[in-house]
This record gives C-alpha cells, sequence and structure tokens, in this order.
C-alpha cells in the first residue's frame, strides 16, 4: 500500500516539493523538467569548466613554449636587480669621501714637498698614466718627459717635471687638451671638493666606472678619458682643444 504522498527531491534547490499520488499529472510533468533543467545546468557548468581549463592549459603551453614566461622573469629580475644596484650606488656615492683616498688628506701626514731623495730612490714604485708617447704623469701628481721617467715608474723630481700641473687647462671647465695635463691638474688636493661634487651628479654604467676607483690617481684617470662631458654627439668635441675633462659639464659654451 502506498503512501498518499510521493517526495520528489529537485536537485540545486534544496527543499521538498510534495506531490499527492492523485495529484494532476502536469504536477509530475513540473517537476520532471525542473529535475532535468538542473542536470542540463550542472553539465553546462561542467563543460564551461573543462574549456576554461583547456584555454588556460594552452595559453600557459604558448607561455613556456615561446619563450615568453623565460623572457619575462628575465627583464622582472634585470629590473630588480637594476633597481638595486642603483641604490646601491646612489648609496655609495654619497659616501665617496671615505672610501676613496684623497691627497687632501695624506696631505697632512706628509711634509708640503715630497723628499727627493725619498721619490727618486728605485724603492717607491709609482703608477703612471703610461700610454702618453711624450710624457706621462705619476700617482703623485708630477708630469715629465719620458726621458724623465724613472724605471719605478716615477718621474724624476726637478726642473725637467712639474707637479700638479694645469698650464693646459682651462681651470673653469675643468678641462685640458692633453690627458696627462688632465690627470696631474686634477690630482690637486684641493680638487677634492670638485671631484665630490662630480661623483654626486654622475650616473648610471659612468658612476660605476668612477666608483671602481680606490684613490684619487685612478679617479683622475677614469675622469680624465674623454666622455660625454666633451663631447656635443658621437665624435663631434665641444671643443677640439680641450677633450679631456675632470669636471662635470660647465654652464656656459666651451671656448673653440
Amino acid at each position: 500500500m502506498h503512501d498518499s504522498s510521493e517526495f520528489v527531491w529537485i536537485v540545486g534547490r534544496q527543499e521538498w516539493t510534495t506531490c499527492g499520488w492523485n495529484a494532476q499529472e502536469g504536477c509530475k510533468v513540473y517537476m520532471r523538467m525542473a529535475h532535468d533543467g538542473n542536470r542540463l545546468v550542472i553539465q553546462s557548468l561542467r563543460a564551461t569548466h573543462v574549456l576554461a581549463f583547456l584555454l588556460v592549459f594552452s595559453f600557459l603551453y604558448f607561455v613556456v613554449e615561446s619563450g615568453l614566461l623565460a623572457w619575462i622573469i628575465q627583464n622582472a629580475l634585470s629590473i630588480s636587480g637594476q633597481d638595486i644596484e642603483e641604490q646601491m650606488l646612489d648609496k655609495y656615492k654619497l659616501t665617496a669621501h671615505r672610501h676613496i683616498q684623497w691627497l687632501a688628506d695624506s696631505a697632512g701626514r706628509n711634509t708640503d714637498a715630497v723628499n727627493d731623495s725619498f721619490v727618486n730612490s728605485e724603492g717607491r714604485a709609482c703608477r703612471n698614466t703610461i700610454q702618453g708617447r711624450t710624457s706621462v704623469t705619476d700617482d703623485r701628481g708630477y708630469i715629465c718627459e719620458r726621458a724623465f721617467l724613472m724605471s719605478n715608474g716615477c718621474c724624476e723630481v726637478g726642473t725637467q717635471s712639474i707637479r700638479f700641473s694645469c698650464v693646459w687647462c682651462d681651470l673653469y671647465t675643468g678641462c685640458c687638451s692633453h690627458y696627462e695635463q688632465c690627470v696631474s691638474c686634477c690630482l690637486r688636493p684641493e680638487q677634492k671638493n670638485i671631484l665630490l661634487k662630480m661623483i654626486v651628479s654622475t650616473s648610471g654604467h659612468r658612476l660605476r666606472q668612477i666608483l671602481s676607483a680606490t684613490d684619487q690617481f685612478e679617479l683622475c684617470m677614469l675622469k680624465c678619458r674623454t666622455s660625454s662631458n666633451s663631447v656635443h654627439s658621437e665624435n663631434k668635441y665641444k671643443s677640439e682643444k680641450m677633450k679631456y675633462c675632470y669636471k662635470q659639464e660647465p654652464n656656459r659654451p666651451f671656448s673653440r
């Protein structure tokens, strides 16, 4: 014997709907249609999920196989690395007065003039600009002709050598006609503040080069090499006579 009622569970509605055994046929048809409709909705959602998964998988496969993912990661790391490096350089250049050895700082520990017998002895080796055909500047600021360059790399102190020579330099622009003159003039102890200002206003690849210097001599050699300060555009100098500069670009045009 059947109960007077049957219970039909409609999926998705989470409620009971009751139709009696003697209910109209339309009620039963409605219940079947509701059940079939919910089943179609579920099947449609499943198909949508599968399609979305296939699209995502296809996109990821393309990104990996085309090398796009590697390119994105490489550029992200590169940008991050550049930002970190720039921050370190900016911080480092503000402490250049401490990590670079300056002649002005060592002047207090030495006498005003260098002892000639010590300088001219073979026991003291000097670094020098090397590449000059006719003249050379050593790391003490002496400039001399190659004939007066001793075997230890130092210029022989005497009438044939000049210390901190700026004869062929424009002191306003900080540019000189010869590389060796630029280095010698740049090595003047009083140039420290000028060079520190130059470092602070420098950035990028040039700053990385400059901050590799450990003392004023290395700094002057790096800075005096022909740079953008003395060039209008590629291979075109602001002054054909003053190509080598130890200061930043001046506010007024170069003299021709």
